[in-house]
């Protein structure tokens, strides 16, 4: 018979879980409390008795419970005995300048021995700079440079540069050059034709000759091309002649341009010339003029400055001295008042700072650095980390998997139980085929 595990108990497991968290703990502590011995003491746990509490279980446990001593070396000990001896003293002189304060403050305030407090610099303090300070230049400052300069050149300055100057450069400059040369052309290339034609004309005659007795005739094709040598003779004699009457008429042509531009050229330097002289004669009279109005005006000007700034340096050492006079004296009446305000402010200063001595010595003692305090010297405990016992998975884990195993074994006995009804049902099939069964009975199906 197959049986279905049982849940575990949760209370069983909780303090069965309980009892092993206080394992761990107990075993924890015991591992890190380890015994120090350094050169400047000594650190060591000892268990002094146990201490009982009621878990939720209504349940009494018992736990160790310890100590933790800490030894000084003999120089330690001494020293931890003069720091606290310093710290008695410390207190109790705290505790005098206490009284002494609260003893000096309990008298009322008394500054009657203060000098005054002067907000006034006195009488003699002025605002006005009095009757010697002028806003005036006075008398002797012109604003007006005066008859003496001038803002004419005179008549002896020219706009017109005078007869002396033109603009024409005569009748003899040419604007157009050369005269006809045909007649030239015609002659040279008449000279060179006058000179090729005679022999032309020989060779001509030999030509036609020569044809005759050969037995040339006029129309054949020997007479026409001895007839078109003969003619271009004569044309290459009559291109000759124009080439050579071509040249002539250029050089008759450059040498008109040449004799023309010299003509030019001569009357333009003559014009220049005489232009340049004109122009330098009004131009130097113009430059005489206009520095005789320059160092008119200049002697003018510089006098006028000259006696301006006489004036302006009269007039600004007669206020300077104005202003000197009156900053002296206020500066005298206010170094005075700052001073007795000063001598005020040292005697306040003191008043208080004697009222409060007490005080400021008494904060200084009770917010002042802490002495020191001996030590052992020994280093932090190595804490060691011992895991816990998951004792409620354990149990949780192990009951699952005893269903699991009884939930197998079961559908195995179903699956066996299946096939033998399968099998019993065909036989019985038969067997109720062949056979009446009782009205109201049934069949057997037991094995």
């Amino acid at each position: 018979m197959v049986s279905t595990p049982k849940a575990p108990s949760a209370t069983a497991t909780a303090q069965a879980q309980s009892q092993y968290n206080t394992n761990t703990a107990i075993t924890q502590q015991l591992l890190n409390m380890t015994n120090q011995d350094t050169p400047y003491g000594s650190v060591s746990y000892d268990q002094t008795g146990t201490q009982s509490f009621v878990g939720a279980d209504g349940k009494t446990y018992t736990l160790p419970k310890f100590t933790q001593t800490t030894t000084l070396n003999p120089e330690q000990q001494s020293t931890l005995g003069y720091t606290q001896d310093a710290a008695n003293n410390i207190a109790q002189t705290a505790n005098s300048l206490s009284n002494d304060g609260l003893s000096a403050l309990s008298q009322p305030v008394d500054i009657s021995g203060a000098p005054s407090l002067q907000t006034n610099p006195g009488s003699n303090y002025t605002s006005s700079l009095g009757n010697d300070y002028s806003t005036a230049l006075g008398n002797n400052y012109s604003t007006s440079l005066g008859d003496g300069y001038t803002t004419s050149l005179g008549d002896n300055y020219n706009t017109n540069i005078g007869n002396g100057y033109t603009t024409s450069l005569g009748p003899d400059y040419n604007t157009s050059f050369g005269t006809d040369t045909s007649t030239e052309y015609n002659n040279a290339k008449n000279a060179v034709m006058d000179q090729l034609t005679p022999t032309l004309d020989r060779n001509a005659e030999a030509t036609r000759a020569q044809e005759l007795a050969s037995g040339v005739r006029a129309g054949s094709a020997a007479y026409s091309a001895n007839e078109q040598t003969i003619g271009d003779n004569y044309t290459r004699a009559a291109n000759q002649a124009t080439l050579t009457a071509q040249s002539v008429e250029n050089q008759l042509f450059n040498q008109q341009e040449q004799q023309a531009a010299y003509t030019d050229n001569a009357l333009l330097n003559q014009a220049n010339f005489t232009n340049s002289a004109a122009l330098n004669q009004a131009q130097f009279g113009n430059s005489a003029a206009l520095n005789a109005a320059q160092f008119g005006n200049d002697a003018t000007l510089n006098q006028f400055n000259s006696q301006n700034n006489a004036a302006l340096n009269q007039f600004n050492s007669q206020n300077n001295a104005a202003l000197n006079s009156a900053q002296f004296t206020n500066n005298a009446d206010l170094n005075s008042a700052n001073f007795n305000n000063d001598a005020r402010s040292q005697y306040l200063s003191q008043y208080y700072q004697q009222r409060d001595q007490a005080l400021n010595e008494l904060s200084a003692l009770l917010s002042g650095s802490q002495v020191t305090n001996a030590t052992t010297g020994t280093t932090s405990t190595p804490q060691t980390n011992v895991a816990g016992v998951d004792y409620s998975g354990l149990v949780q884990n192990e009951y699952e998997a005893k269903l699991q195993n009884a939930n197998n074994t079961m559908s195995g006995l179903f699956g066996i139980g299946s096939g033998l009804a399968g099998i019993g049902g065909t036989a019985l099939g038969s067997s109720l085929s062949s056979e009446k069964l009782p009205i109201g009975s049934s069949p057997d199906w037991s094995f």
